[in-house]
């Protein structure tokens, strides 16, 4: 763990640095008097990573998002957890995701998956907690399933701005590997739409980073055509909780009519049996 008020650089692959977006977003909401969060060790990471965050200042769009996704994850999640105490819990793509931090846990066992650039940060920045496992591996690594002690266990996946950056046979393989080692599932997936995945050149923080999003769909449950174990549930769209979050009028309005909330990103809640 580095010193108090001490900076450290770290070194992240091009996909991998999109996480310090959410982790700047999360602790500038956190400092805020009245802030929809509460997330102290983003805020710790941030004053100890020597990076220039103050590039995604001007993406308000993204940090209005980002807000919302997590308000809405973390509410989701720990219902989830309230009613399956005992569950298994595998975020994927973690980044520097606190939320097993931030939640009550029950008995669940928590999983971060990510690349072992990733998992090395947190070991190094981010404090543990029981219960609480990392796993230094793609998810396009069949073994990584190896590492979660998930028998007769109810599992969560959550996905978590991920999939934009796959590719749509990267995507339909991570489901495969799912549901070759997990008889049931609940996926908690961010999706976009496809006409934002085509213009990464249109983002306001992701422009930043040399970092390029690759998949999207028209609906979320049109994901579910990926593979014929996959159920579509429901979804929770980002707009709603934005609207909550802020006056603007424009957003109110997207929120209510289906064909501009639409573009906007989503929660998709899927069922993934074998």
């Amino acid at each position: 763990m580095v010193t108090a008020n001490a900076t450290e650089k770290i070194s992240l692959g091009t996909v991998q640095e999109t996480l310090l977006i959410p982790l700047y977003f999360r602790a500038k909401e956190t400092k805020k008097e009245n802030g929809s969060i509460n997330d102290p060790q983003a805020v710790e990471l941030v004053d100890k990573i020597d990076y220039d965050f103050s590039k995604f200042d001007s993406g308000k769009g993204s940090e209005l998002g980002i807000i919302a996704r997590t308000v809405i994850l973390d509410k989701e999640v720990q219902k989830y957890i309230d009613e399956h105490p005992d569950c298994v819990v595998i975020n994927i793509g973690c980044g520097l995701c606190t939320r097993n931090l931030r939640l009550d846990l029950k008995q669940a066992k928590w999983y971060n998956l990510d690349f072992p650039d990733v998992i090395e940060v947190r070991k190094k920045f981010l404090k543990t907690k029981e219960n609480c496992y990392v796993i230094a591996k793609s998810c396009f690594d069949e073994t990584w399933p190896n590492d979660v002690n998930a028998e007769n266990k109810d599992v969560l996946i959550l996905c978590e701005g991920v999939f934009m950056y796959f590719t749509e046979d990267e995507v339909k393989k991570l489901i495969q590997i799912i549901k070759k080692n997990y008889k049931k599932s609940t996926l908690y997936v961010e999706i976009m739409h496809t006409f934002m995945a085509k213009h990464s050149n249109m983002h306001d923080t992701v422009t930043k980073t040399n970092a390029t999003f690759n998949w999207g769909i028209g609906q979320a449950r049109d994901m579910a055509k990926l593979d014929p174990g996959l159920k579509y549930i429901t979804e929770w769209n980002f707009v709603d909780k934005m609207a909550d979050l802020n006056d603007n009028f424009l957003l109110k309005i997207s929120a209510k009519v289906h064909f501009f909330k639409n573009f906007c990103n989503k929660y998709g809640v899927f069922e993934l049996t074998q």
